[in-house]
């Protein structure tokens, strides 16, 4: 059995008061580089709410038991009181699903305590036994989960994890390391029984007929699925009927070993409808889940505090011991239809403030990388080949940017003839399409949002995968890309960094803070 333990914020914001009135105006948190814009003051999102170790917390639990199968034979919930034994970070944690030396495990690194907050006691402070049992705990579950997880992608549903990057400032609040996030098995552990518990949650909701809100994601558009076809085939990437989900799961398998995987899988995403809050339960196309909800992040989305009152009327309907007496508020369908329009926009506003936290503080890096006195060279891949220069990805931020032909000094460069590389005239020097390079700030427009690089060494390696002498492309390539492109080669609204122009959109989030706290890894 597996309890799903989630703080009770319930019991702490009750309707109507000046705190849940706020809450619900903010919507969610909103989490900046180095800062946060909580939706609850921080006396409650990392004090009365936060499971800390060694503390008595209230929760709010989904049990779920399962079988030796991994099969679902009994699922309930409660309004219970929890202790933490221990709180592991997800390097902790991958470290012990994967390493059987309990001293190797016992030195696996954190992260400052500025940027991570309490880790409790130390993994030197914890017995031989306790982290045997730690350990068996965490591979039994992972056991399942990853059982869970096979069954999900093979009923359709689809890996839209993008790896991302993770911004550290120091304690001046710059950017001092930057840190590929990759969704490991300890993440996917977490991440299955989350998405569970969302989902038993929904089903109680929908089969006892009481009002709530579910976290709902339409199908797609035939038009944009056919728009989306004709792009992958223009950078070489063969698809089926993206109409069928296992289609377009299998698409987005193809898209991890492809070198512009990234950039790629943007165009995917672009191509789906956005989740959104509803009052009746539609249905959840990514996750292939008929009934889904939002109940395991109360402490910073209020879609899930309503979902937890919602539970509690629930509970004491169906005469579970640990059930108030009488529920705080019971929801009506025409207020669960109002707030969820709001919930759905305050979402995307923060979002949208979080990605341009993001492009700022790495504009912001690369900057003072300019003003250095040793210049440092960065790993980059050339994404696309132009007349005037080529676009590039750097391989550790991910950010994106461009090395103009006047960088190119050491000879006139013209490009090929299928527009997949630049050609020196004189020395036959090439840049290719996929092909690896080393490079230096040498520019930086915080108005345009845009980095120019210059080149410090060239390799001969490119990735075969866009090779253009193994990966044909047709005569409309140019006229595809510009399609997507719209008016030239933009740099991806959503990456890092926005390849050209300035953010479409700025954020709307009230910046009202109780007081700035810090996300805990």
């Amino acid at each position: 059995r597996v309890g799903v333990h989630i703080a009770d914020v319930s019991a702490y914001v009750k309707p109507g008061t000046p705190l849940d009135v706020e809450a619900q105006e903010r919507a969610n948190s909103t989490y900046l580089v180095g800062t946060v814009i909580p939706m609850l003051p921080h006396a409650l999102s990392n004090g009365l709410c936060s499971l800390v170790e060694a503390q008595d917390r209230l929760t709010k639990t989904c049990f779920i038991t399962f079988s030796d199968q991994a099969d679902i034979v009994a699922v309930s919930f409660a309004n219970t009181v929890i202790c933490s034994n221990k709180r592991l970070t997800y390097k902790q944690a991958f470290a012990f699903m994967n390493e059987d030396d309990l001293d190797v495990v016992r030195k696996t690194p954190l992260p400052p305590k500025h940027q991570t907050g309490s880790t409790g006691r130390s993994l030197d402070e914890v017995n031989d036994d306790e982290m045997k049992l730690l350990q068996k705990y965490i591979r039994k579950s992972w056991d399942i989960a990853k059982v869970l997880r096979q069954r999900r992608f093979k009923k359709g549903s689809l890996d839209l994890d993008m790896t991302s990057v993770k911004l550290y400032v120091d304690e001046e609040g710059y950017t001092d390391r930057i840190e590929k996030e990759f969704n490991d098995e300890s993440h996917q552990l977490i991440e299955e029984f989350m998405l569970s518990a969302n989902e038993q949650v929904a089903r109680a909701m929908k089969r006892s007929n009481f009002p709530s809100i579910y976290r709902v994601h339409d199908e797609p558009e035939d038009e944009k699925l056919q728009e989306l076809r004709e792009t992958m085939i223009t950078f070489g990437v063969q698809c089926g009927n993206l109409s069928k989900p296992r289609e377009m799961s299998m698409l987005l398998k193809k898209l991890k070993e492809h070198p512009q995987g990234y950039t790629l899988k943007v165009q995917v995403l672009r191509s789906l409808k956005q989740a959104q809050y509803r009052a009746s339960a539609d249905g959840h196309y990514g996750l292939a889940k008929p009934d889904y909800t939002h109940f395991t992040s109360p402490i910073r989305r209020y879609s899930d505090l309503i979902v937890h009152r919602v539970l509690d009327g629930y509970m004491h309907k169906t005469g579970v011991d640990s059930a108030p007496n009488e529920p705080d508020i019971r929801y009506t369908q025409g207020k669960l239809l109002s707030l969820g329009d709001h919930l759905s926009v305050a979402e995307r506003n923060s979002v949208d403030a979080e990605r341009d936290s993001v492009k700022t503080k790495l504009l912001e890096f690369y900057e003072r990388e300019l003003k250095k006195p040793e210049k440092k060279s960065f790993k980059a891949i050339i994404t696309d080949v132009k007349n005037h220069g080529l676009f590039i990805e750097l391989t550790d931020s991910l950010a994106f940017g461009m090395v103009h032909i006047s960088q190119l000094d050491d000879d006139f460069y013209h490009a090929s003839n299928d527009g997949t590389s630049l050609i020196g005239r004189r020395t036959h020097k090439t840049y290719s399409l996929g092909q690896y390079i080393m490079v230096e700030v040498n520019r930086v427009d915080r108005y345009k949002r845009q980095i120019d690089f210059r080149v410090t060494a060239t390799t001969d390696k490119i990735d075969r995968r866009l090779d253009p002498k193994k990966n044909r492309r047709s005569k409309g390539r140019q006229a595809s890309a510009d399609r997507i492109k719209k008016g030239g080669h933009k740099r991806s609204s959503v990456a890092p960094l926005t390849k050209g122009g300035s953010a479409k959109k700025r954020a709307k989030t009230k910046a009202r803070p109780f007081k700035k706290g810090k996300k805990k890894s």
